[in-house]
């Protein structure tokens, strides 16, 4: 996999959604996101249905579950939680958190 890289670019539309989880905002692409234990995405749609992902070793998480959109994210690790403040209708989460951040993102998907 080759994580920060837009998820659908290699992939299609395999997955409803997919992101890549880092450490810090501004990491490029194909840099190792989070290696880290304990770290969840939880993915909440427009019918308040959650689904609940693991980032791999390579901070890369993925789901081909039906989202109803739009629907908002929640990375949560070591007790603590980011949420997403806009909610989204694309699952592709690395086409806009990227290194600098695009269409309002910040940067990358970051642990909290």
């Amino acid at each position: 996999m080759e994580p920060g890289v837009p998820c659908a670019s290699c992939h299609g539309s395999k997955f409803a959604i997919a992101g890549t989880v880092y450490p810090t905002e501004h990491e490029p692409d194909r840099c190792d996101g989070a290696d880290v234990t304990g770290v969840t995405v939880v993915i909440t749609d427009a019918n308040n249905t959650t689904t609940t992902l693991t980032p791999n070793t390579v901070g890369n998480f993925n789901s081909s579950k039906a989202l109803v959109t739009p629907f908002t994210a929640t990375v949560t690790y070591n007790g603590k939680s980011i949420s997403m403040t806009t909610p989204q209708t694309t699952g592709d989460c690395n086409s806009c958190h990227t290194q600098d951040g695009a269409n309002g993102a910040p940067g990358r998907i970051v642990l909290p």
